[in-house]
């Protein structure tokens, strides 16, 4: 649909009147804020596909003199990231451009540019709000499950065992999970993350702040030492394009230690304007490709609350 006079017609109406955006004028765009939890890579491919290795079991004993057990390295899971395509376009007649006594229509590309960040960051964000159920890690389950299988055939979880709510208990247990549940596809321990990044949509950013800021237990007379705050290096990052005000999120702060990922095909751009060879309407395209999604779910931990 072509921008037309009557489609804004307030502008050209030859009265007099202070004309602001909202968002430019009056209000600040948030801060950008997916890639504070995604690991970002470019691409030059159609898709990627990620590919895990699965290395040799526990050693067994060995008799004196007897032949050794031999073990080899397999493939796996796999994930794919189709890059998606994204774009749209405005378009305005010559009239509405020459007439436009407030210059609004020239604000164009601050106004599809404002878009685009906007799309990426929902995209981006549906990862996690989609994690417990339709976001899928490599091994077909859920992004966050009770129920991962590794290619050695053990299972483990990156959710807890009882949904729960946010609060020190909750996450002491989670904290105590990622001890006992980060494993390898071969089904070894490895060490979990000491550097935290505590994901969160803004219901719980206060309750957050007094578990992971106070000196003392927090909710407790006791006098003691709060273990969570001083056991762990902690960054909290809010985000009200999370959904679920109930779910929480944990990540390593160190993102090549997460699967959290996106890769960049072709990056945000405005393309080269063009005019319509019939309406000499001119038309100003924005696009990009880009994908989302987990190469392995190792290293980030979710609960969707109660």
């Amino acid at each position: 649909m072509a921008q037309t006079r009557g489609t804004f017609a307030e502008l050209y109406d030859n009265i007099d009147k202070a004309v602001y955006t909202l968002l430019f004028d009056a209000q600040k765009e948030l801060p950008k804020i997916w890639t504070k939890v995604f690991n970002v890579k470019s691409s030059d491919k159609k898709f990627e596909r990620v590919m895990g290795v699965q290395g040799m079991g526990d050693i067994p004993e060995k008799a004196e003199g007897a032949a050794y057990t031999s073990d080899v390295i397999k493939a796996g899971w796999t994930k794919d990231f189709t890059h998606v395509e994204y774009g749209m376009m405005f378009e305005v007649t010559q009239t509405a451009l020459e007439d436009d006594q407030y210059d609004q229509l020239s604000q164009h590309a601050r106004w599809l540019m404002f878009s685009g960040r906007v799309t990426e960051e929902k995209k981006a964000h549906a990862v996690f709000n989609n994690g417990f159920s339709s976001e899928l890690a490599p091994d077909g389950a859920a992004l966050f499950s009770s129920s991962h299988t590794l290619k050695s055939g053990a299972s483990a979880r990156n959710t807890l065992a009882t949904a729960a709510d946010l609060s020190v208990t909750s996450l002491q247990q989670a904290l105590i999970d990622l001890q006992t549940e980060t494993k390898v596809e071969g089904g070894q321990l490895v060490a979990p993350a000491q550097d935290l990044v505590l994901f969160i949509p803004p219901a719980l950013e206060f309750t957050a702040d007094r578990i992971l800021n106070s000196t003392l237990l927090p909710g407790s007379a006791d006098n003691d030492r709060n273990p969570i705050k001083a056991r762990r290096n902690w960054t909290i990052v809010v985000s009200p394009y999370l959904t679920d005000e109930d779910a929480w999120f944990l990540l390593d702060a160190n993102k090549k230690s997460h699967g959290i990922t996106s890769y960049t095909r072709v990056p945000m751009s405005m393309e080269p304007a063009m005019t319509d060879a019939r309406t000499r309407n001119r038309m100003y395209p924005i696009r990009w490709r880009r994908s989302f999604g987990a190469s392995f779910w190792q290293g980030a931990f979710g609960s969707p609350g109660v």
